[in-house]
């Protein structure tokens, strides 16, 4: 490779010396292209590709005319990296806010409409809790039933059946899951009140009313007329 440092010549008398099939390069200047950067004393040197120790740090590519094509930037320090990333997950979070915002403000006129939603959100959630402590019920009792009946043939001097032991198997499963879904309900309740609740303060500031003022709790409403969905029933034996 061909390297010029400026404090010998200048750009133009670069270009012309390496103006002639000069190879393309991992910053691709392309044919009679040339590309610059600077070396560990801070001098400019060009040349028709980077030397390794230099491919990490900011390069300017100029075609066979001198006109500058394009700058490749420095290659960013890890903490730089997650100073760009932190900067870019913030500005997404305020664009998400705003347009959460201008949602609200455009679709409930008052606090009141805003308290309705939640109130039907929190009783669809809440008739989902109602239905999957039942399944856990119902599954307890049926899990029980069927070892009462194995420990009734173990008392007997039997061996239980293979079918009876594949029953337990399958149900105390079923009841796991029941028992994992009531739980996921009930944090998606407290979730969506907690949501609720900032929302609500949020949107009294942004309409000018009392902002330090908690929301009411939530009152009771209607059973939604849709069914809300149901946990895993357990069968019963």
């Amino acid at each position: 490779m061909r390297t010029h440092t400026r404090a010998l010549i200048g750009l133009a008398a670069v270009l012309v010396s390496t103006a002639a099939n000069l190879p393309a390069s991992a910053d691709d200047p392309g044919k009679n292209g040339i590309v610059c950067w600077l070396d560990d004393h801070g001098q400019r040197a060009c040349g028709d590709h980077v030397p390794p120790q230099y491919a990490r740090k900011q390069r300017e590519i100029y075609d066979r005319r001198g006109v500058l094509v394009h700058t490749l930037p420095a290659e960013q320090t890890p903490e730089q990296r997650a100073e760009d990333e932190r900067k870019q997950r913030e500005a997404q979070r305020l664009l998400q806010q705003q347009q959460n915002d201008d949602f609200m403000l455009q679709t409930y006129r008052n606090v009141d409409e805003l308290k309705a939603v939640r109130d039907g959100r929190l009783q669809t959630l809440d008739t989902r809790i109602d239905l999957a402590e039942k399944a856990v019920r119902d599954g307890a009792a049926s899990v029980k039933d069927l070892q009462d009946r194995a420990e009734a043939e173990r008392t007997a001097g039997r061996d239980v059946s293979p079918e009876l032991l594949g029953q337990i198997k399958t149900f105390e499963g079923a009841q796991a899951d029941n028992i994992r879904a009531l739980a996921q309900v009930k944090q998606d309740r407290d979730a969506t009140a907690s949501e609720f609740e900032r929302e609500i303060l949020h949107f009294q500031e942004m309409r000018g009313g009392a902002a330090g003022t908690p929301a009411p709790p939530a009152t009771p409403q209607p059973p939604p007329p849709a069914a809300a969905p149901s946990p895993q029933q357990v069968p019963k034996p």
